[in-house]
């Protein structure tokens, strides 16, 4: 029985130090673009949706009940967009110059 109980306490105590990496989300998710037509709107558009999904997986959602959860979660999306960019904007511009300028055709989303 004593077996049995440490058994438990190890798996609550994995399950809690599990919390905050899950709760915190992805440090950084790539987000691929190398599918899309950066130079019609609607490849914008889906560009767009997958850079939200993007920074939402980074920083979790800021609709949550826990108010100061919520707004660290809203204060780290807007670190992300601002630093993320730069990148993106580079993006639209090899794709209005009609430039490939890296093969790897992604953005990297992170805080």
């Amino acid at each position: 029985m004593l077996s049995n109980l440490a058994r438990a306490a190890a798996i609550a105590a994995a399950l809690i130090a599990a919390v905050p990496a899950i709760a915190g989300g992805a440090k950084s998710v790539k987000v691929s673009y190398a599918d899309l037509n950066l130079s019609s709107a609607s490849g914008r558009m889906l560009f767009a949706e997958r850079i939200d999904a993007a920074v939402q997986r980074v920083c979790g959602s800021p609709f949550q009940r826990d108010v100061a959860t919520a707004a660290e979660a809203r204060r780290c999306a807007t670190a992300t967009r601002e630093s993320t960019g730069p990148a993106i904007q580079l993006a639209h511009r090899n794709a209005a110059n009609r430039q490939l300028a890296a093969r790897d055709m992604s953005v990297t989303v992170a805080p």
